[in-house]
C-alpha cells in the first residue's frame, strides 16, 4: 500500500468512529428523554391523586390511578408494550419515584 491509501484509510476510520459515537450518544439521550416523559406523566397523575386526598398510602399502583381516573394506560416507549398495572409510584421524603414492574 502506498502512502495516499494509508492516509485515506486513516481518515475514513477516524470519520466513522466519530460518527458512530455521536449517533450512539444521540440515540441513548433520545431514549432516556422518551422514558422520562412517560414517567413524569405517571408521577404527575400520582401527585394529583395525593393532592386531592384520593390516595392515602405512600405507594399507589398504576392500576389504582387508572381506576380513579387520574391516568390512562401508558406505553413503554422503548419496548412498545403497556406498563404493568402493578407498576407503582412511591412517595418518600417529598419525592415521587416511579417503579416499573
Amino acid at each position: 500500500m502506498n502512502n495516499k491509501t494509508m492516509i485515506l484509510i486513516t481518515i475514513l476510520v477516524i470519520f466513522f468512529s466519530i460518527c458512530g459515537a455521536t449517533f450512539w450518544r444521540v440515540n441513548v439521550n433520545h431514549e432516556q428523554r422518551m422514558t422520562l416523559v412517560v414517567e413524569k406523566r405517571i408521577i404527575e397523575a400520582a401527585q394529583a391523586c395525593y393532592n386531592d386526598d384520593n390516595c392515602s398510602s405512600n405507594k399507589v399502583t398504576l392500576g389504582e390511578l387508572i381506576q380513579k381516573g387520574y391516568a390512562k394506560k401508558e406505553i413503554n416507549p422503548l419496548t412498545k408494550t403497556y406498563y404493568s398495572l402493578e407498576s407503582y409510584v412511591i412517595f418518600e421524603n417529598k419525592n415521587y419515584t416511579f417503579i416499573a414492574v
